[in-house]
């Protein structure tokens, strides 16, 4: 048995006690019983901190003898363990030169689940893919046929600068250029910050499409743009990174985001220092995740081409896609030839009538097989395709891998 508890400083715990632990009987109520004792310094208060560890604590119940001590906190209100907590390991979010100092005095198996690189060697790695990440905001953009691109990121320990450099070179291999706003690193100041984005702004061509690191700047932008009247997103279009359903659906206009696999990345984790701990040998030391999809909400919810008949037919695809619609039904519903309709794709998005409908329904399908528990014959026929084997060729060549293997990959944060 282990030393008092009483010398654990308890009152900057919070402890999950695994359902699989023996009851304690009175006599044992003051000690820890002998389960591993594994650490979580990772903010809950934010959905993507809250996901994490929903993930690690999902892969831990019933399976593993362990105790999770959930976001401790010194005097300070930083994540900190007492030094001398009796622990076996660390699922940790280190971004900054202080948490990692902390985090190595420890000397316990350790897995980083932030994507801060600075001496990142040090610790196994499970991260979101910032690369495909960046695509798919390009994605999302080109989608809507902007054609001027930035990246804002304001100072900030809550996420690395690479972010904004992946989206860069995503832009830039497209053949576009992309601005980019970091603002000055020695201070923080939100009114300075919100000056020199106002600065920022105002020298850049319009309409815009803004890739924002997180929420808090993507809330920051909105806030700068309503305070003088430009408008989002008929002139300024916003995605953010991450998703934060507070803060995204508070925000005026509310925010799109990209949905990341918060929950398996979590689950990673837990494996990885499960092997850790007994011993056994992790063939990667960073293992990257893909984000989910994006949710669209009202501050890109435009499209940035100056042809009515062609956003009419767009938006048709984009409202009724799921249905099973064909070409000609988009014909049906708007004045243009079919040669005339091709045409307009292939110079405007670069893909065909036949091509958008297709992605349409397969990022449909993405969000139900993540989502819900439908099975493939249901997701099938709720998208728009006419049978499920028609639905699996679709998702395959689309994806890369089946529907269901799309699914468990999904859900198992392997």
């Amino acid at each position: 048995m282990r030393k008092l508890i009483s010398k654990l400083r308890t009152p900057f715990f919070s402890c999950f006690r695994c359902p699989t632990m023996p009851p304690r009987s009175r006599s044992q109520s003051l000690t820890i019983p002998d389960n591993r004792q594994i650490a979580l310094l990772i903010d809950p208060d934010d959905t993507w901190g809250r996901s994490v560890i929903q993930g690690i604590a999902a892969a831990v119940r019933n399976v593993l003898p362990w105790n999770l001590w959930i976001a401790p906190r010194d005097r300070q209100w930083r994540l900190r363990v007492p030094r001398n907590w009796l622990g076996d390991g660390i699922i940790a979010a280190i971004r900054d030169d202080k948490t990692a100092e902390h985090v190595r005095g420890l000397n316990l198996p350790t897995v980083n689940v932030s994507s801060w690189e600075k001496d990142a060697p040090d610790w196994y790695r499970v991260k979101t893919d910032d690369v495909k990440r960046a695509e798919m905001a390009f994605s999302h953009f080109r989608a809507r046929s902007f054609s001027h691109f930035a990246y804002y990121g304001p100072p900030s320990q809550r996420y690395s600068p690479s972010r904004g450099d992946h989206f860069r070179e995503v832009v830039q291999a497209a053949g576009f250029t992309c601005d980019t706003f970091r603002g000055n690193t020695t201070t923080r100041d939100k009114s300075s910050v919100q000056e020199r984005t106002l600065q920022w702004l105002q020298q850049a061509p319009r309409p815009l499409a803004v890739f924002a690191a997180d929420p808090h700047s993507g809330v920051l932008l909105t806030e700068v743009c309503n305070a003088v009247g430009f408008r989002v997103p008929e002139e300024i279009a916003i995605l953010v990174a991450d998703t934060d359903e507070l803060l995204c659906n508070i925000s005026t206009p509310p925010l799109s985001s990209i949905v990341l696999a918060s929950e398996q990345i979590g689950m990673t984790s837990v494996r990885i220092l499960d092997s850790l701990l007994k011993g056994k040998k992790v063939k990667s030391k960073v293992i990257t995740l893909p984000p989910l999809n994006v949710i669209e909400r009202q501050s890109s919810e435009m499209l940035a081409i100056d042809d009515p008949l062609f956003v009419d037919a767009l938006r048709f695809i984009r409202v009724h896609a799921h249905t099973g619609i064909q070409v000609s039904d988009v014909l049906q519903n708007v004045s243009l030839s079919r040669r005339s309709l091709e045409q307009r794709f292939r110079q405007l998005l670069n893909s065909t009538p036949a091509v958008e409908i297709r992605r349409i329904k397969i990022e449909r399908a993405r969000q139900l097989l993540i989502s819900t528990d439908k099975t493939v014959e249901q997701i099938a026929g709720a998208t728009g395709f006419c049978a499920s084997g028609q639905f699996c060729f679709a998702f395959k060549k689309h994806v890369g891998q089946t529907p269901l293997e799309f699914r468990r990959q999904m859900r198992s944060g392997k």
